[in-house]
């Protein structure tokens, strides 16, 4: 923790550091977001530079957080973000703790110690949206930076927790204005999680990195100045010390009694204490009588912050002996008053670091059982005592066992890295005669966390542990564990270990039940991930006709559905068989209750709407993802969520509710990010990248896009590798890079030659490919381009809008060969193919085409056709493709049509020339947000919020929210099927 009291260190030079922190503090003072990241070694003067920020920051009127991590306590959740927030948002008031929502408040509440009394049921336990409680940390954090700028300061993030650390990437992905982020970390000791995300933020320039350089001689000679050194003795200092801060200012404490001893010491002790610092502060400690050594050594054992009376009681000595001991303690300013009444802070982490190394393991041991015991008596956290326990148990302590399971089972859900530590802690304390069910419960609950976090690795190797523990004859267990085995090699992308795992799984399962059948089911997705299409087909087939004559139900809509998602993965007639099994299996589906559908039938369901994507029931899977989702949340099954969000925003996308889109893909993102799936984050980001292309935000799609095909990169034979580069390639192409668009295009199918597999998706995109080949004058090239669409669009007579892309296609050739007329007809059935399929984005892209199509010889006719594409497009968020509509009726000489002039001002306009931040606003109107939720959402201030909407009201000729929302909501309606939630 950052202290703003006196220890002792002085600042001296950093006038560089000091220029850019001081910029970085008047520019979010004045509504910019800001972070700096402070690095360098132990003891260089990290700490001493993020007080004296602080102290500017609070000069130009910021509110200050701060906090760190500490090197012995890294394994508590949230330890760093609970330091720094606890205090702060303790003195929020009622009304404000209200105003975050009841979601984020639940997460608060279990989250910190003084939000306690909020505490309630999570809206969801699954471990993979353990995001939402970072969302709600930036929710509140956005509302107090909106009332007054905010300084959030992260000390030694090396030694933060897992969970901190993950608060802090999510920080940095998603900023909020007026909120600044100074972190500082020790090189080069951070987590990878932390490594990756500092570094993907410096290379993106989002975050300014201020390296910290040995003092100079001169800076010595300032900085030590009170000692009275000759020159000889300053450069003896400075040589020994490399002109760290620290080093010299603890040395200079001594140097006159043990200069010669002291320089003599050149080798460095555990955790990188130099050997010349170790004696200087060892002969401190010895200075103290025998009950101050004793109570050192005790707060030392109780952490870096401490309360004193806490370190009083792990000491044992007696109220006369603490009197003394204390005073004795604070006179040699190895610990000094912080601003919490009651609490003393170590001068640094190094001196705590020894201090604690110098008590002795036996002592250290004893000691931690005794501040388990205390802070068992104060009502401490089960994760703060579970850190002592585990530093103090011993083999077959059953309460200690029993304590740190309960520890790991209550931190799984919003921090399974540290539920992780506690399930294996748990294990290691197991005496060997222990029962073989306890030991193999532990085993399975620590792969749980582990595959939270994406560590399949460590998870693949606890299952097969667990696997010996299981007897022969218990085969239904033995196969449950081999499947799950199975499932993290495949995840880890070792598919030919995963088949020959599941196959095994099989061989122990009774045939002809539900789970044989859910086994040669994940066998046929097997088949997929090796690319054995005719295998996995096979399969599937096989399955759904044994279960045809099973009576098994459940059974036999699994199978329904697998085939109805393996048949569109190919055209022609499997095409045919799969809208034939998509009807049956989505029938059955919603003859089920909840009950009967989860957990068991969620991946039946997930094909489900795999398979409805495909097909265009676009209308249907979004309601069936949102299903899934629920379900998933409900049950804590969250193996498909990432899948059942990704498809949720897919039929957004299609549906043309594109705001809705990208907050769900976001949450993909989110999620997949959690568990450390690169093939997962690669299509979450793409269909984010895909979203943030229509709505216009070409900056922000082609970074989405780029950091998809770099994560792409890292698994390129996964089965949907394909993704990222079809939408990066169509990214590139809309934002005029044609070429490079073009490459990324191309390269998924090795050129021109086409493989006839996932058809479905490959007419969209190359219709970008057509676009992207006519900008470069390669006509050619996009007739062959345009005939590849035709050929696959035709071989799937069912689909309208792969009928309306290759029409679009043909017809972007014939308006470019220079033949209007028929370029007119086919644009005309282009558009009717489309809004036939209920794509409203893509109806507007191809009325823009007709519109230019007609504008030749028909003006009236064209600026039709470009007002009803602007509308479309300004009620879906497509900011681009208005531009383009205002363009084509510029080009007419056309105005917004009279023909809605009998209609109020404000549906004549269809909320016509709005800004894409007024979209976001109208949206939350409809929705009945406040304009306080509408603030946090968008992530800016209420004032803003409040003079969009006055400008609206003028615009709209409207009075109120009300008819306002009446007014969208109407015009949503009447194009995209009502208003898109938010």
């Amino acid at each position: 923790m950052i202290s703003p009291g006196r220890d002792g260190l002085s600042l001296v030079g950093r006038t560089a550091e000091l220029q850019a922190i001081q910029a970085a503090l008047l520019a979010t003072r004045q509504g910019a977001d800001g972070a700096i990241l402070v690095t360098g070694e132990p003891g260089i003067g990290k700490t001493r530079l993020l007080r004296e920020a602080a102290d500017r920051a609070a000069a130009l009127g910021f509110q200050i957080m701060h906090g760190g991590g500490t090197e012995l306590e890294h394994a508590i959740p949230y330890a760093a973000v609970i330091d720094a927030l606890d205090e702060p948002l303790s003195a929020l008031r009622r009304a404000d703790l209200t105003a975050l929502g009841r979601d984020s408040l639940a997460e608060l509440g279990r989250l910190l110690p003084s939000l306690a009394a909020w505490a309630t049921p999570l809206a969801t336990t699954l471990q993979v949206e353990r995001h939402r409680c970072h969302h709600a940390i930036r929710s509140v954090l956005h509302r107090l930076a909106v009332r007054r700028p905010v300084l959030l300061v992260l000390d030694d993030v090396q030694w933060a927790d897992h969970a901190s650390v993950e608060v802090v990437v999510h920080l940095l992905r998603h900023r909020s204005p007026r909120l600044m982020l100074l972190l500082a970390h020790r090189r080069p000791s951070l987590p990878d999680i932390a490594s990756a995300a500092l570094y993907r933020a410096a290379y993106n320039r989002t975050l300014t990195v201020l390296e910290l350089e040995a003092l100079s001689l001169s800076e010595t000679a300032e900085l030590v100045h009170d000692e009275d050194l000759d020159a000889g003795e300053l450069t003896q200092l400075h040589d020994q010390c490399g002109g760290n801060p620290f080093y010299l200012q603890e040395l200079a404490r001594v140097w006159r009694r043990t200069a010669t001893a002291v320089a003599g010491e050149t080798g460095a002790g555990p955790a990188e204490i130099p050997a010349a610092i170790r004696a200087a502060l060892a002969q401190e400690v010895r200075a103290l009588s025998p009950d101050a050594r004793r109570l050192l050594h005790a707060a030392a054992v109780a952490g870096s912050s401490v309360e004193w009376d806490l370190a009083i009681d792990i000491s044992e000595l007696t109220t006369v002996q603490a009197r003394r001991a204390t005073n004795d303690v604070l006179e040699t300013g190895i610990v000094h008053e912080s601003v919490t009444p009651g609490r003393l802070v170590f001068r640094h982490p190094i001196v705590r670091l020894a201090v604690y190394e110098a008590a002795g393991y036996g002592w250290r041991t004893r000691a931690h059982r005794r501040a388990a015991t205390a802070l068992a008596r104060r009502g401490a956290s089960l994760s703060i005592r579970a850190h002592h326990w585990e530093l103090c148990g011993t083999v077959g302590d059953e309460q200690v066992i029993g304590l740190l399971t309960e520890a790991g089972v209550a931190a799984a859900p919003r921090a399974p890295v540290a539920a992780a530590r506690w399930f294996r802690a748990a294990l290691r304390l197991l005496s060997d005669d222990a029962p073989a069910g306890h030991r193999l419960s532990l085993s399975l609950s620590l792969a749980d966390a582990l595959n939270a976090t994406g560590r399949l690795g460590e998870c693949s190797e606890v299952l097969r542990h667990a696997l010996d523990l299981i007897p022969a004859e218990a085969v239904t267990d033995r196969a449950g564990v081999l499947t799950r085995i199975a499932l993290t090699e495949q995840g880890l992308g070792n598919a030919a270990e995963g088949g020959r795992l599941l196959t095994a799984a099989l061989a122990l399962t009774p045939p002809g039940g539900l789970a044989a059948g859910a086994l040669r089911l994940e066998l046929a997705k097997n088949h997929l991930m090796m690319r054995h299409w005719d295998e996995a087909a096979r399969v599937a087939r096989e399955v759904r006709h044994s279960a045809q004559h099973s009576e098994d139900r459940r059974l036999y809509l699994a199978a329904t559905a697998a085939n109805a998602y393996m048949g569109t993965l190919q055209y022609g007639d499997s095409l045919v068989h799969a809208s034939a099994h998509l009807d049956e299996a989505a029938s059955a589906l919603d003859a089920l209750t909840d009950t009967e559908v989860a957990p068991g039938l969620l991946d039946g369901l997930t094909n489900v709407v795999y398979a409805e994507v495909s097909l265009e029931r676009f209308a249907s899977a979004a309601a069936h993802a949102a299903r899934g989702i629920r379900l998933s949340r409900d049950t804590g099954h969250g193996r498909h969520l990432v899948e059942l969000q990704h498809l949720h925003a897919l039929a957004f996308l299609m549906q043309g509710r594109l705001a809705a889109g990208l907050a769900t893909a976001a949450s993909a993102v989110e999620s997949a990010l959690l568990l450390g799936n690169s093939p997962m984050v690669a299509w979450t980001e793409a269909t984010r990248c895909w979203l943030l292309m229509l709505l216009g935000r070409a900056t922000d799609s082609l970074a989405s896009g780029a950091l998809a095909t770099r994560v792409n990169a890292q698994a390129p034979n996964a089965l949907f590798a394909w993704h990222t580069p079809l939408v990066y390639g169509a990214a590139l192409i809309e934002a005029g890079r044609y070429r490079h668009g073009r490459r990324e295009l191309l390269a998924v199918a090795g050129g021109h030659e086409q493989r006839p597999m996932f058809p479905t998706t490959m007419p969209y995109f190359y219709r970008y490919l057509v676009d992207g080949e006519l900008a470069l004058g390669r006509v050619d090239a996009a007739e062959q381009t345009t005939r590849q669409v035709e050929r696959i669009a035709g071989a799937m007579p069912m689909l309208s809008m792969r009928a309306g892309d290759a029409k679009y296609c043909r017809a972007r050739i014939q308006l470019t060969c220079g033949d209007s007329a028929t370029a007119r007809v086919t644009a005309e059935q282009s558009v009717a193919a489309y809004e036939a399929a209920g794509t409203p984005v893509e109806a507007a892209r191809a009325r823009l085409l007709l519109g230019h199509a007609l504008s030749d010889y028909d003006a009236v006719a064209a600026e039709r056709e470009f007002d009803n594409a602007l509308s479309t497009a300004e009620l879906c968020g497509a900011v681009r493709l208005a531009e383009q509509a205002r363009l084509g009726l510029h080009r007419v000489g056309g105005r917004r049509s009279s023909r809605r002039s009998d209609r109020p001002r404000a549906t004549a306009d269809r909320l016509g020339d709005l800004t894409e931040r007024q979209t976001e606003i109208v949206a939350r109107v409809i929705l009945g947000r406040t304009n306080r939720q509408i603030s946090e959402e968008l992530h800016v201030s209420e004032k803003t919020v409040e003079a969009h909407l006055t400008r609206l009201y003028t615009r709209l000729g409207v009075s109120s929210r009300t008819e306002l929302a009446a007014v969208a909501s109407d015009s949503w309606s009447s194009v995209a099927g009502g208003p898109p939630p938010v």
